[in-house]
């Protein structure tokens, strides 16, 4: 018997998760609304895509509808007037991980952690299962370019008919909150581990934990794949853990040329390569489908070119992934023979700043110009705030990439248009605004230089707006 069509509302509708889960339910046939305070890309694609948005979050928006389902989004406050409206009609309401939780009960859930790397190795096991005709449906935080530039994928519908265990579900789940306890998984991915969020977990083994929480729900013959000799992989183990393990070490040295940029990326395809061998998935189609992967955007995402300035988008915002980020930008200008890196660097999250300060400080040892424009403010308190020096921030971080080059006695040439006018050691520098910012660009980025605006808010814009100046 048929399915009974529904009529869902997502309140927060063009969050990277809550715009993937509204494309799920179009899928499942179903009538989809949803809103939020501001038009962006995400909601224009899915008005294009039918679905019915409003810009303004008032009750009215659930009263005069008849909804089955109250979708919304963590960052909704109890105080929201589509929230109340919900709870006083007895619609039922769920946040974005219980919804999916929900759905991970009707598939063969794969559920892809770590404190790095979920998007990536999720588009990457997702598109391997696709190419190897597995029915398979995933949902990401990230718009895939392989996926037709959308963050949600639903392929080969049907192939799984008679084999339950063939109806993939590919997810990923993040420890935030401990949202990740809401989903039902048949395998789980760890990509890494490594203390973040500390605006709600209060200390390494309250991080660790929850880890040890999440796996605790795998069942006795699910699979867990990881790099089982990881620095960190024994705190996050629970007692008397027995499922069939897969050590993504084996799987390094099988890791093909990608066209995906950064030596993370081929961390996240090993990940997705041995979840492919542990879902006998035929290695050579898994290798070909890596050779293939295009990539997610905002992960070193190759933006364009201007007067041959290189520009690169990054979603980084934890030190250790700024880090890599920054090298793996430093290796292209190596290999590709081009000039100065500039890293324009949006701090994601005053709270995390303060967290790893140091951390961020020394992230930035291989950029030669470092431009902060702002910070960007999320779930930040106004204690936090009060306490961050944005200007020394960026002195710190001058002070600790010219000593290092001063040991190697490095210098650059700047000058008003001729390179080597002026010389200078390296720069950090708080910009204030995106337009300051853009302006510096204009009048001393040059001819082979490489651009890299990197942050999880925002700081995407400047990459368009420089390309479009």
């Amino acid at each position: 018997m048929a399915q009974k069509k529904k009529k869902i509302f997502l309140s927060g509708i063009g969050g990277s998760g809550m715009s993937a889960l509204a494309r799920y339910h179009i899928a499942e046939g179903n009538e989809v609304f949803g809103s939020d305070i501001s038009k962006n890309e995400r909601t224009k694609k899915l008005e294009d895509e039918g679905v019915t948005i409003f810009y303004e979050q008032k009750a009215e928006n659930i009263t005069e509808n008849n909804f089955d389902e109250f979708i919304y989004t963590e960052a909704i406050e109890k105080t929201n007037l589509e929230f109340l409206a919900a709870k006083k009609q007895n619609i039922p309401s769920k946040k974005y991980f219980e919804a999916l939780g929900e759905i991970s009960k009707n598939h063969y859930t794969i559920a892809v952690s770590g404190t790095h790397g979920k998007s990536s190795t999720v588009a990457m096991l997702a598109t391997i299962l696709r190419d190897a005709g597995n029915e398979v449906t995933a949902l990401v935080g990230a718009d895939i370019h392989d996926w037709g530039g959308v963050n949600f994928l639903k392929a080969n519908v049907g192939a799984s008919e008679g084999m339950p265990t063939k109806n993939f579900l590919v997810l990923e789940a993040c420890e935030y909150r401990d949202s990740f306890l809401n989903i039902e998984p048949n395998s789980i991915i760890v990509t890494n581990t490594e203390l973040d969020h500390l605006d709600y977990f209060k200390n390494e083994e309250q991080y660790f934990e929850s880890f040890q929480k999440f796996l605790s729900k795998l069942p006795q013959f699910g699979s867990f794949i990881s790099f089982l000799k990881g620095e960190n992989i024994m705190k996050i183990l629970p007692a008397n853990f027995h499922p069939r393990k897969f050590a993504v070490e084996e799987s390094q040295a099988d890791v093909p040329t990608l066209q995906v940029m950064g030596n993370f990326q081929k961390l996240n395809a090993a990940c997705a390569l041995e979840a492919a061998k542990a879902y006998k998935v035929d290695e050579k189609v898994a290798i070909k489908s890596l050779e293939q992967f295009k990539g997610l955007a905002r992960r070193f995402d190759i933006k364009g070119e201007k007067n041959n300035i290189l520009v690169v988008d990054d979603y980084a915002h934890h030190p250790t992934s700024l880090k890599m980020s920054i090298h793996s930008a430093r290796e292209y200008i190596k290999t590709n023979k081009r000039k100065k890196l500039w890293v324009i660097f949006q701090p994601h999250q005053v709270s995390r700043t303060l967290a790893f300060y140091d951390e961020f400080v020394s992230a930035f040892k291989e950029a030669d110009e470092v431009l902060i424009p702002n910070v960007y403010e999320a779930r930040d308190t106004a204690s936090d705030i009060s306490k961050f020096d944005i200007e020394q921030f960026a002195l710190d971080i001058e002070k600790h990439i010219t000593e290092l080059e001063k040991k190697k006695s490095n210098v650059w040439g700047r000058g008003t248009r001729k390179r080597g006018e002026i010389f200078y050691k390296k720069q950090a520098r708080y910009t204030k605004d995106f337009a300051t910012t853009l302006e510096i660009l204009d009048d001393y980025a040059y001819d082979g230089d490489v651009i890299l605006c990197i942050g999880a808010g925002n700081i995407h814009e400047i990459s368009q707006q420089f390309l479009d100046s």
